[in-house]
């Protein structure tokens, strides 16, 4: 679980909007110190969309096919937000040193807010869904329990 306020990235019990996230992105033995984090989510309580529609879908196949490859040895983590099973709050790229932001496809869903960030571990980047997501786990950490 993670949380944003508009302006800072928390964990724990945070102020600001709550999000499940790749839990493996927070969990690791080695957070990356100075991480830049592009958070394209909001904090109104009311910001989400549908995991399922068409924009959401887009914006991971662009991760995917040229966002990834583009930020390269630059990447820390990338993480969908889920609010519940459904409904998706937005994304988080994560990487070393500032890149261009500007082209991240989550953008497109959601404004994005350039945070530093010390809560954040590697995580190598997803070859591809096998299956687009698992009901209620944000992608692409998801799996059957």
């Amino acid at each position: 679980m993670i949380s944003f306020d508009g302006r800072a990235l928390g964990t724990g019990s945070t102020p600001g909007r709550a999000f499940d996230l790749d839990p493996r992105c927070i969990e690791g033995s080695d957070p990356v110190s100075g991480a830049y984090a592009n958070v394209c989510a909001l904090a109104d309580a009311d910001a989400a969309i549908p995991f399922d529609q068409t924009e959401v879908q887009q914006a991971r196949r662009d991760a995917l096919e040229w966002w990834i490859p583009m930020l390269g040895d630059t990447l820390v983590c990338i993480t969908m937000l889920a609010l519940d099973e459904s409904r998706c709050g937005g994304a988080i790229t994560v990487t070393r040193a500032p890149v261009d932001f500007g082209s991240d496809p989550f953008a497109r869903l959601f404004p994005a807010t350039l945070v530093r960030t010390d809560i954040f571990s590697e995580v190598p980047p997803p070859a591809g869904p096998v299956i687009e997501r698992y009901a209620g786990v944000a992608w692409p950490g998801g799996a059957f329990r």
